[in-house]
């Protein structure tokens, strides 16, 4: 309307010649009502720019329209394992997640419900469909901790995704705060958007990549022994792609620094160092090999523990307490060490003992083995306890028989061969180093054993499962040995008689039995118990006696109760409390009974990380948020569409200078084309 209202008038004037004004009349006129109506557009444009640029338009994908705030059932998931602990210049990654989180609270308001969970296993629920206030970021932000447990992502995901298809409410989001590593997030793959959710990921990115893990540690020797040497092994994992790392490894046990050892790690590689020692202390040992300081200290140290038997208890039944036997003779060295605490009886009276006080039971030269004391050792062996069995020269077969398959030995057959023929004989052709009752009793070049005639015997035929840590040259075994239940089993396939065979009379024989007895012997001491972080674990003890006051200390030196399942004498430990590395006691009375090693998961030390590109393809329709700081403005544009306010400013400034230019170019060819006329 101002337009046309402003239109130039025409005011006619008189004049004699207008032969030249008829001539230019035409075109003229067609070009001022041109420039007319293209003024009228470019203003109305102009104005209509404006309007809309002031009524802040916007789009939304998928609805077509504008959209109004709704209260909204909101899933966060915050992925804070292990791997979020790396060591920044400016702080720790952790920081940043915290920061992330923080940032967050700006996209709520009341009327808004709140899941918030820790995908970390197991998983942690730090708020479960509560009302959004103010204080409840102030409660989740106290429990955002750095810790050691392993990432669940996956099975965080599946779970928002579950909470948000089981809501009333008609908006529902979820958030995922992460440093989206490949090894967790490759479990998420299979995470599904319920109708009306939408996914917003919100990555924390890694700077230094600088980490040397410890990945595992082992103790090579079976059998530990007091001022025995031992050999730990390890292997350390450098992370960093381009740079080699030199770091300091120590070995400490029982809170002593015993040996330490410079190595140097290529990018990617993993190498293994070891150091060889001797064991002075007896009982549990708790031990622990680690590394310098670098990115991510949780993973530069490695837990684990040994048992070294303070005294085995053996007893020894023979057909009568003067009954010969040279087992006191081959045992003589290690009672007068009192590593074996021994005690003989007769096999008339075998009835009156109680088995569990033993650790290990030798019965030698027994002809007879009734049901009922083969009963008492399957049962004692099953409970984690040692039997030695060494034959008669005359036996009932069938009861000796009855007793290896209750132990899982197998089958005893007839005697073969003829104690006074020395002129027939078999000989030791196979022996088993693998197996632990060799181990370190034969020089690394040895290939062979000094020859042993074997007269007579008792052939064997094993059951399944069993081995022979010793053969004849006829490829018989002489010694088997098989697991029953949690103890170890031993059967000797000649009896310990000069008529027999040379072996009570060799050298080679003395540190056997004596590796046979502590073998079996420590198989009672449930050692070497290890369980990684977050997992529950179970222990077993049989036995025991009242008072049953049982506690778990950890590294911390706190003291958890336990109160386990009994069954009679016997007790199951459902040990939960694994969340912080360390060494772990269970005590009964001020009395240790076990322990347990908790490391961390190294999986969390890997240094692979999905991409933007990766992150978007993991969350079906998820928007990834590029920069912490704009959470707040991508969440809203998500919600209510992309404002275009800005983009109508700009075309309504951009048509004014057009408006400009085309009525300036009008007024000066008005003014032009004036002067010839009034000429």
């Amino acid at each position: 309307m101002i337009h046309l209202l402003n239109r130039r008038k025409i005011k006619r004037i008189p004049f004699s010649t207008v032969q030249f004004l008829k001539q230019l009349e035409k075109k003229q006129m067609r070009n001022l009502k041109i420039r007319q109506w293209l003024l009228l557009l470019l203003r109305t444009l102009i104005i209509a720019s404006l309007v809309l640029a002031f009524s802040r338009p916007t789009i939304r994908s998928g609805s077509g329209g504008f959209a109004e705030r709704s209260p909204i059932e909101a899933i966060v998931v915050i992925d804070n394992s292990m791997s979020i602990n790396e060591a920044r210049l400016t702080g720790t990654l952790l920081g940043s997640l915290r920061s992330a989180f923080a940032e967050l609270e700006g996209v709520f308001q009341s009327g808004d419900r709140l899941t918030i969970i820790q995908a970390t296993q197991p998983l942690t629920y730090l708020a479960r469909q509560e009302a959004f206030d103010a204080t409840l970021w102030e409660r989740v932000q106290v429990r955002l901790q750095s810790n050691s447990l392993k990432s669940n992502l996956g099975s965080a995901l599946r779970q928002a995704g579950e909470l948000a298809a089981q809501s009333v409410y008609a908006a529902r989001e979820i958030y995922v705060i992460s440093d989206f590593q490949e090894s967790a997030a490759a479990l998420a793959a299979d995470a599904q958007t319920p109708a009306f959710t939408r996914w917003y990921a919100v990555p924390i990115s890694h700077e230094n990549r600088e980490n040397l893990s410890v990945d595992s540690v082992w103790v090579e020797n079976k059998l530990l022994e007091v001022n025995q040497p031992i050999t730990v092994m390890a292997r350390l994992q450098n992370h960093h792609p381009a740079k080699n790392m030199t770091t300091l490894v120590s070995l400490v046990i029982n809170g002593q620094r015993v040996a330490q050892k410079n190595i140097s790690v290529d990018p990617g590689r993993v190498e293994e160092v070891n150091f060889s020692l001797t064991l002075t202390q007896k009982g549990f040992i708790e031990a622990f090999l680690e590394v310098e300081g670098d990115a991510l200290l949780e993973d530069n140290r490695r837990y684990f523990n040994v048992f070294v038997p303070e005294k085995l208890s053996l007893l020894h039944i023979t057909p009568a307490l003067q009954t010969p036997t040279f087992l006191p003779l081959i045992l003589q060295p290690a009672l007068e060490q009192g590593i074996f605490d021994y005690q003989r009886e007769a096999a008339g009276n075998w009835s009156a003992r109680n088995f569990s006080e033993a650790d290990l039971i030798v019965l030698e030269n027994l002809e007879q083995v009734p049901p009922a004391l083969a009963a008492r050792l399957e049962s004692f062996t099953r409970a984690g306890g040692g039997t030695f069995i060494i034959p008669a020269p005359k036996v009932a077969l069938s009861q000796y028989r009855d007793l290896l398959q209750k132990l899982g030995l197998g089958e005893i057959t007839p005697a073969s061969g003829n104690p006074e023929d020395r002129n027939s004989f078999l000989t030791l052709s196979e022996i088993d180093r693998r197996h632990p009752i060799f181990e370190g009793l034969f020089e690394e070049r040895q290939t062979s054993v000094n020859p042993l005639e074997i007269y007579a015997r008792y052939p064997l035929k094993m059951a399944a499962g069993a081995a022979a840590p010793v053969r004849l040259s006829d490829g018989s075994p002489l010694l088997v040995q098989a697991q029953s239940g949690q103890g170890a089993a031993f059967v000797l396939g000649v009896p310990l008689d000069n008529a027999w065979s040379e072996l009570p009379g060799r050298g080679f024989v003395v540190p056997l039995i004596y590796r046979i007895l502590y073998y079996g012997g420590t198989r009672k001491i449930q050692d070497r118990h290890e369980v990684l972080t977050g997992k529950t674990y179970q222990i077993r003890l049989e036995n025991l006696e009242a008072p049953f006051d049982f506690s778990l200390k950890g590294p911390n030196n706190v003291d958890v109760k336990l109160t386990p399942a009994f069954q009679g004498a016997n007790a199951l430990f459902d040990i939960r409390d694994t969340g912080i590395p360390g060494n772990y006691r269970l005590i009964q009375n001020e009395r240790t009974l076990a322990m347990l090693s908790v490391n961390a998961w190294k999986e969390e030390s890997l240094q692979d990380f999905m991409d933007e590109g990766e992150i978007a393809g993991l969350l079906p329709d998820g928007l990834v948020v590029d920069n912490v700081a704009n959470i707040a403005e991508v969440v809203r544009q998500s919600r209510f569409g992309r404002e275009l306010w800005r983009l109508f400013l700009a075309v309504a400034l951009g048509l004014l200078l057009v408006e400009m230019l085309v009525a300036r170019t009008g007024e000066k060819r008005r003014a032009g084309s004036a002067e010839p006329q009034g000429a």
